[in-house]
């Protein structure tokens, strides 16, 4: 939970400098606060674990504003165990896959100059109303509900129901994933005391489900109205490569690929790669990630240098040493031009007798 908070503060104070406003989903789902509140999801991390036929999912969202109650959705291919998360598991992520820091010196008077300076580098369904609840289950503050669907308006229909906000555009950016079979969590975010509200950061909730290949939920951001950004970390047994990405003129950025001992990454599952990405236009979303084995297991770790300025002190002796060495420098010279314009002076002629 403390990485959330940092997260929380470094994520607002980045998009109220760059001019944008949260969007109402998230990156792999909707955010779905009561109708008189103003919350939005603006943070999202996810470890998405694969190995052999079964993929795991672990994400938080954090929240900017508060409000009484809020849905979360997210579709998978299979049926999904719903779980909650380790607390801990993204402060952990993130302390792993942080940049080496390589420190470089500079001297008064260049300090700020940039010279010698481094580079930067979610209830029950009415009869007939087109929705299957397959499951229900309390978790922590999640009531959680697996749903299907005959189509993305039926879904949508019962959210509406329940007395939560619909974006405009959700239930056709559900369809593609009912028309596959997919099938869809429903998360109510709901205090336990009365009066209470939601704020914050949700605690992570952990999603398992059969699935022959490595995929990330994504299509929902289609709705979104404003930039998303999201980071994923991909454990399996091989670094991965995104092979499919949700805006093919998008690509990530690779934060990180190594082998990790994490109880979360057991073996073979444990070498993690992490992806950061931002779509600054989330209209031309139009498919979900999906990651396959990379071509080598090459380790990369990102590397940030921070420039150490050694003051006055350090700068006044850095220069005498300079002095004296030109000092001792210039006198060797003298020294090797004053033999040689001894030798090449011409002597003194010989009396004849």
């Amino acid at each position: 939970m403390r990485l959330w908070r940092v997260l929380a503060g470094m994520l607002a104070a980045g998009f109220v400098a760059a001019g944008v406003t949260p969007a109402w989903a998230c990156a792999c789902g909707g955010y779905l606060p009561d109708a008189q509140s103003q919350a939005r999801a603006y943070g999202e991390h996810a470890l998405v674990r694969h190995d052999a036929g079964t993929e795991q999912i672990t994400l938080s969202m954090a929240i900017n504003g508060s409000s009484k109650k809020a849905a979360w959705i997210m579709p998978v291919p299979a049926a999904a165990k719903v779980e909650l998360g380790d607390p801990d598991l993204f402060y952990r992520l993130n302390r792993m896959t942080r940049p080496k820091v390589v420190e470089r010196k500079t001297y008064w008077p260049f300090r700020n100059l940039g010279i010698m300076a481094g580079g930067d580098t979610a209830g029950a369904a009415a009869p007939g109303s087109g929705v299957d609840v397959r499951e229900q289950m309390v978790l922590g503050p999640f009531q959680v509900v697996r749903l299907g669907g005959s189509t993305g308006s039926a879904v949508t229909d019962w959210l509406r129901t329940t007395g939560y906000v619909v974006p405009a555009g959700l239930a056709a950016n559900l369809t593609p994933y009912l028309s596959e079979g997919w099938e869809i969590v429903a998360v109510k975010l709901a205090p336990k005391t009365g009066g209470e509200r939601i704020s914050g950061e949700t605690p992570p909730l952990r999603l398992t489900f059969a699935s022959d290949r490595i995929v990330y939920p994504m299509r929902l951001s289609k709705g979104a109205s404003t930039a998303q950004t999201v980071t994923v970390y991909v454990a399996s047994a091989h670094r991965v490569d995104a092979t499919k990405l949700p805006d093919a003129d998008v690509r990530p950025e690779l934060l990180y690929a190594g082998r990790v001992q994490d109880d979360a990454m057991e073996a073979p599952a444990d070498f993690l790669t992490a992806y950061a990405v931002t779509y600054r236009d989330p209209s031309k979303i139009t498919s979900d990630f999906t990651f396959d084995r990379a071509a080598t297991d090459d380790e990369f770790q990102r590397i940030e240098y921070v420039t150490r300025n050694d003051g006055l002190l350090s700068t006044i002796g850095v220069l005498l040493g300079g002095v004296l060495l030109i000092g001792a420098a210039a006198a060797v010279i003298a020294r090797v031009l004053v033999r040689r314009s001894s030798t090449d002076r011409p002597g003194r002629p010989t009396d004849i007798v």
